[in-house]
């Protein structure tokens, strides 16, 4: 893997395929020689510069979707018969964000979102997995209905993926983040209530999520989320409303929100 990176040229399209082979090479190799412990290591060692290097041969002259779109479809999400979902579901995660960010939703291409979308935790992995949620950030598409597909997912028994999305929608559009809470605790299938509300606490604190990883989206966009108080307390409302104000007050000191003042000033006693 140490040659591959060595003999590939920085911005160099045609060298990314090239090193997505030794990438995938390498790890087939650790786990046949050293199982987990080796894969690992060789993550360890090179998995930030591999995904460096496509995601600035991607964005050297602006976002090159097309090319994005051969990578994945040489190494396809939910097969499971390689190892490069590491490296390019974290690429066009970024691309996404950065779509967004610079250039408004409608730019999204509906093919990228569909990709994250078919991205699974058994075929290819708990960490590409994990940058999946930037789907969020796709709320207001033209074409794909970022908060019905969360609401379906997580109905179908996949909250996971649903809380991530609605931790990135909430961070790309506050308001329709918290519509999908709403909609997420009103719904009879929802088990998790209390961890879909945690799912908010980084966007209230922060400017961008923690994924995906190897990256410093506050380096190179101009963004900032943007709460108004009037929001902050339709938040509590939905909150005190959906949820048993027991609960609410019992697990108070674990969450950033004012759980109780939810369940005393919304809550069903506030009914009559």
């Amino acid at each position: 893997m140490a040659s591959a990176l060595e003999d590939a040229t920085s911005s160099e399209q045609s060298d990314v395929y090239s090193l997505l082979a030794a990438w995938n090479q390498s790890i087939e190799t650790a786990l046949d020689r050293g199982g987990w412990s080796r894969l690992q290591e060789i993550r360890g060692q090179y998995l930030e510069d591999v995904i460096d290097f496509v995601d600035t041969a991607a964005t050297a002259d602006g976002i090159d979707w097309a090319f994005l779109e051969e990578c994945i479809d040489g190494y396809p999400p939910g097969v499971g018969d390689h190892h490069c979902s590491s490296i390019l579901v974290n690429v066009v995660a970024r691309c996404v964000i950065r779509t967004r960010i610079s250039e408004g939703v409608d730019s999204i291409p509906p093919w990228a979102l569909e990709y994250l979308a078919a991205v699974t935790v058994e075929d290819d992995g708990e960490w590409a997995w994990e940058s999946t949620a930037a789907f969020g950030w796709a709320v207001g598409h033209p074409e794909i209905a970022v908060l019905n597909r969360a609401l379906e997912r997580a109905e179908s028994g996949d909250e996971s993926w649903a809380m991530g999305i609605l931790e990135h929608a909430t961070f790309a559009d506050p308001e329709a983040g918290i519509d999908l809470l709403e909609r997420l605790l009103n719904s009879p299938d929802i088990v998790e209530d209390l961890l879909f509300v945690s799912c908010l606490h980084a966007p209230f604190e922060q400017d961008f999520p923690d994924f995906p990883q190897y990256w410093e989206p506050d380096t190179e966009l101009d963004y900032q989320v943007e709460i108004s108080d009037d929001l902050h307390e339709r938040l509590l409302a939905i909150i005190g409303q959906s949820i048993d104000p027991d609960r609410l007050k019992h697990f108070d000191d674990s969450y950033r929100f004012d759980l109780e003042r939810a369940a005393d000033e919304y809550g069903p006693a506030n009914d009559a």
